[in-house]
């Protein structure tokens, strides 16, 4: 498969064709990037298990990490990852709970880029 994206609405693609657990040619990351502040959202779905290592890679195609500030998960793949979970053994529960919000953006210098790895997610409402 070669490397595509199909719009979402008038937020988002969904992208086809690439294997984020295999290191990636330079052009394909810089269209990567490219098509994340094009698009705003990528979803890149049927990933398997990305390493909490490979999801730090991932992050630095957009520039520098900013580690989360907030407490750390025991179950945590990378000290760089805030593992979020409604399942207390899994992750850190009840994070952003308080309204809507987008994360990091209370900090002096907001994120970029925020990327995401999702096991589950509900079939319906806000409770991510």
């Amino acid at each position: 498969e070669s490397y595509r994206t199909k719009p979402l609405s008038n937020v988002g693609a969904v992208v086809d064709g690439v294997d984020l657990n295999r290191p990636l040619p330079d052009e394909l990351v810089s269209k990567i990037v490219q098509d994340t502040f094009e698009h705003s959202l990528l979803l890149f779905k049927g990933q398997g298990v990305v390493s909490g290592d490979r999801q730090c890679e991932i992050s630095r195609w957009f520039g520098e990490i900013e580690s989360n500030p907030f407490a750390k998960h025991p179950r945590s793949p990378n000290t760089d990852v805030f593992r979020v979970s409604n399942v207390r053994e899994e992750g850190c529960t009840g994070v952003g709970r308080t309204g809507w919000h987008i994360d990091g953006s209370f900090m002096d210098c907001p994120y970029q880029v925020s990327c995401y790895h999702m096991h589950a997610v509900p079939e319906r409402g806000a409770t991510t």
